[in-house]
């Protein structure tokens, strides 16, 4: 059996990489194994994860320029045990960390109006005039208007590395204010009223543009492929609901993944 002192010395390692990055990909490696995690506070760099009856805590902490990755168990351990996970963690962390380092770029093709990465393509609106690439080609904003100003729909296509916990609300917020052409930054609600068919969400909301009330009509898909995940993002004017619905349902079907 391990003692304390010895589980935390064999159970350290060390990563050159940012610390949200090496925090998630050692919870999304931990729960691709098997095991649950029970609590996690990313500002402390704490995670509590269990398979079984064992408990083990995992603490990412800056030290330097890497991140340390110490995983400590609660029970009286083996060293065979607390290799096993720290080899599994070795594995799953590097390949997640290399892959973030590499994520794929959106690429347009006009003449069959597709915006494709490997092994994901859709089809965006046709009868929209806007079409424009963030820096990174990795965000893709598709509006119903070139116009700066004024009601715009707005669809998103984004692709970005895997997190544990979704990325919907922050898509949401944007393209909503893009479609608002919002003054000030938009609150939405605490809860989102939304109903779910098969991968696709869709709901109506009510967001304030700093003190004024606005309405709009959405509708979401997230995918995971492999290391990264994409989400689509479509959000009107709450008067253009059944146009937009055509157009979220036209855009979907020519949703290919594989």
């Amino acid at each position: 059996m391990l003692s304390k002192a010895e589980a935390r010395e064999l159970g350290t390692r060390r990563w050159d990489a940012p610390p949200d990055e090496v925090f998630d990909a050692t919870w999304l490696t931990l729960t691709a194994r098997g095991y649950t995690v029970e609590d996690a506070d990313r500002v402390a760099g704490t995670l509590v994860t269990k398979r079984g009856p064992h408990t083990w805590d995992v603490d990412v902490a800056a030290v330097g320029t890497e991140q340390r990755v110490e995983v400590t168990p609660r029970h009286q351990g083996t060293r065979a045990e607390l290799s096993a996970l720290l080899d599994d963690l070795e594995v799953g962390t590097r390949a997640l960390l290399r892959a973030w380092g590499e994520l794929p770029e959106w690429k347009y093709d006009g003449r069959k109006n597709v915006v494709r990465i490997e092994g994901f393509a859709v089809s965006p609106p046709r009868e929209w005039e806007w079409l424009d690439y963030d820096i990174s080609r990795r965000l893709v904003t598709v509006q119903q208007l070139r116009a700066r100003t004024g009601l715009n729909p707005t669809l998103l296509i984004e692709v970005d590395r895997r997190r544990p916990d979704s990325r919907l609300r922050a898509s949401l917020q944007r393209a909503a204010g893009l479609t608002l052409g919002a003054r000030q930054r938009l609150v939405l609600p605490d809860e989102l009223d939304e109903s779910k068919d098969g991968a696709e969400l869709h709901g109506t909301m009510g967001v304030l543009d700093g003190t004024v009330p606005r309405e709009v009509t959405w509708h979401a898909y997230e995918a995971v492929l492999g290391a990264v995940e994409v989400r689509l993002v479509m959000v009107c004017p709450l008067a253009a609901e059944v146009p937009c619905r055509r157009l979220w349902s036209a855009a979907m079907t020519g949703v290919l993944q594989r």
